[in-house]
């Protein structure tokens, strides 16, 4: 599902307001959640994408 301008500005300001890994996941599991809508295969990839990427940064 693609996002509006509107849509992407809205993320990109909630991404850029975040201060921690932990907001940042919180950030992003609810935009995984609206990209992803009632898709499973979406969902499963979209789990699959922020796994790695808190695997990656929790070293960090």
């Amino acid at each position: 599902m693609p996002l509006s301008p509107g849509q992407v500005a809205y993320w990109q300001k909630r991404l850029a307001a975040t201060a921690t890994n932990a907001d940042r996941a919180r950030a992003l599991w609810d935009l995984a959640r609206t990209l992803a809508g009632q898709d499973d295969d979406v969902w499963a990839d979209l789990v699959r994408m922020l796994s790695a990427w808190t695997q990656q940064h929790a070293a960090t």
